[in-house]
């Protein structure tokens, strides 16, 4: 029978097995924890993130935010200036956030089809629940 632990011990032996060096370091965190190094899990795997630094996660979600607030500028705004872009974009959201938003921030699925605004907002919003100033999106688009 498979259990959590035996789990971890056969994805070490396979990591150790790849020759991939991203295998070999994933490798040595699972034998941090599995040598009772630590009895932390997420600190064997470098995942605790340190003070005063956003967590991964947290890094991730506003990572997928702004490729989305791209991909919306570029979509919906393609012949605008970034700075005009933003300004759009800033109001649209504004916009979505107190209107259709507090309703739609409970459904899984976006309840819009795809090449609308709204969709785009939606998917935005799902990342990080905040609109955003014109001016921190226009850093967003000039840092592509």
């Amino acid at each position: 029978m498979s259990t959590p632990l035996n789990d971890f011990i056969n994805l070490a032996e396979h990591l150790d097995r790849v020759q991939e060096p991203w295998a070999r370091n994933m490798a040595a965190r699972l034998n941090r924890f599995l040598s009772g190094e630590t009895d932390d899990v997420a600190a064997a795997l470098d995942l605790k993130s340190s003070r005063g630094k956003r967590p991964l996660r947290a890094l991730s979600k506003v990572a997928a935010r702004d490729a989305a607030i791209r991909e919306a500028a570029e979509t919906f705004f393609p012949a605008l200036k970034p700075s005009q872009q933003a300004d759009e974009l800033a109001a649209a959201l504004r916009r979505y956030a107190t209107s259709a938003w507090r309703s739609d921030w409970q459904k899984q699925e976006c309840p819009y089809k795809a090449g609308d605004l709204r969709a785009a907002l939606w998917l935005i919003l799902t990342r990080v629940d905040h609109p955003l100033s014109a001016e921190r999106i226009r850093k967003i688009l000039v840092m592509r």
